[in-house]
């Protein structure tokens, strides 16, 4: 039996900082008959829904009622998108285009160290699969079981079993 490697794998989720303006506009409105408070509910719930899932060879987005994959190899673009207050608090969110969709993490600490780190992980995975692609045996040129049945019949002619013209004609059948 053969071990698999196993899989690296990091967890990330929607920082708060990105939810800042959010939870000091709940804050103050805690005074105003409570409105602040079912505000802060919101938001908390807002700033937990999304979670992400890195491996060495794909990145998950879940939230609450759905789930979505990208294998590395498949991402052509990342993006670094901020707004001015995103850019203060140091998050921003990161965008992932594949020929087919494109995919946002949102909200997350530090994207610019994430966008290099992505980047090298797409490269390095891109680089695995071609060398495994290299490294696979080549498929033969004729089919299984032409070369032998080509030496019998070259055997029989050398022999003098089978004449000039019919070696010849047999021959253009296994080129």
């Amino acid at each position: 039996m053969v071990d698999q490697p196993k899989l690296k794998t990091i967890s990330l989720s929607t920082s708060w900082k990105n939810h800042i303006l959010g939870y000091i506009f709940s804050v103050l409105l805690i005074p105003v008959f409570g409105v602040g408070l079912a505000l802060l509910y919101w938001i908390k719930q807002k700033h937990k829904k999304y979670r992400y899932q890195f491996t060495d060879t794909q990145i998950t987005s879940r939230d609450d009622k759905y789930q979505r994959n990208i294998d590395l190899v498949n991402i052509e673009k990342v993006e670094v998108e901020q707004d001015w207050i995103q850019e203060k608090m140091g998050v921003g969110n990161i965008t992932l285009y594949t020929s087919a969709f494109s995919m946002t993490l949102r909200g997350l600490e530090t994207p610019y160290k994430l966008k290099d780190l992505l980047e090298k992980a797409i490269y390095d995975q891109k680089e695995r699969l071609k060398q495994k692609e290299d490294n696979k045996p080549k498929k033969p040129d004729h089919k299984p079981g032409t070369k032998e049945r080509m030496d019998y019949l070259t055997g029989l002619w050398q022999q003098g079993l089978v004449s000039d013209e019919d070696y010849e004609k047999e021959r253009k059948h296994f080129e």
